[in-house]
């Protein structure tokens, strides 16, 4: 009995050391979404209430940020002195239409430019309309909607492609569109765009119509990847 104990202790030691490591694998989302910009090696924090990523494609290639998020709404906190240009918060829109939230390792953030005098009328379209049809596209794909309230862009919002590794690999391939994302953006789903675009500053949609998911994707966007630990 006793030369048993001590294989036991040390299986539930490493067990134990090997359990937060497998919980910074993805972040799970929540209704608030703060991310902090980052200069290398100022990351502290990462892997307990903050989680690092690293743009990989887009137009932030190469940014850090440390994302945080929150299950409530409080207004927007301030930034620190002088970070006012450091600090995006965004709140989901029409939270009770999407289902609980995913876990991810990759945020795929489109920036979406809605006309000023549109804006109330956009977030009852995407309530009403888009949130049922595209926040639970596929399981491993998912689009979510955020409204930017602090950072250089608040007031507009952002179009948030909810992706693991895998999932991006499979929908686009060496960044390219798959036979699986055009299977996902259905007839029905690419219906919307049409109502969609009428929301939107002309000129800062993705309006090719070869790409699967045109307007819904902006031209200006991101890919933010979780840095393991």
């Amino acid at each position: 009995m006793n030369s048993v104990l001590p294989a036991v202790t040390a299986v539930s030691v490493l067990l134990a050391l090997a359990a937060p490591v497998s919980a910074q694998q993805t972040m799970k989302l929540e209704e608030v979404l703060v991310l902090d910009v980052v200069d290398n090696g100022s990351e502290e924090g990462a892997g307990n209430a903050l989680h690092l990523f690293q743009a990989d494609r887009g137009s932030r290639k190469g940014q850090r940020v440390l994302a945080s998020r929150r299950g409530t709404k409080p207004p927007a906190r301030p930034a620190p002195a002088g970070e006012g240009q450091r600090r995006f918060e965004y709140h989901l829109l029409s939270p009770d239409k999407v289902g609980p939230l995913p876990a991810v390792d990759v945020l795929g953030i489109h920036y979406v430019k809605v006309r000023p005098e549109r804006r109330d009328a956009f977030e009852r379209f995407i309530s009403e309309r888009v949130h049922p049809a595209v926040a639970n596209l596929r399981p491993d794909l998912r689009i979510l909607y955020y409204k930017s309230v602090l950072g250089p862009d608040a007031g507009n919002y952002i179009a948030l492609f909810a992706l693991t590794r895998a999932s991006r690999d499979k929908y686009w391939p060496k960044g390219a569109d798959s036979d699986a994302l055009r299977a996902a953006f259905s007839p029905q789903v690419r219906e919307l765009t049409k109502e969609l675009s009428t929301y939107l500053v002309e000129g800062s949609y993705a309006a090719d119509p070869k790409l699967a998911a045109a307007v819904y994707e902006s031209r200006e966007w991101t890919d933010f990847v979780l840095v393991k630990e």
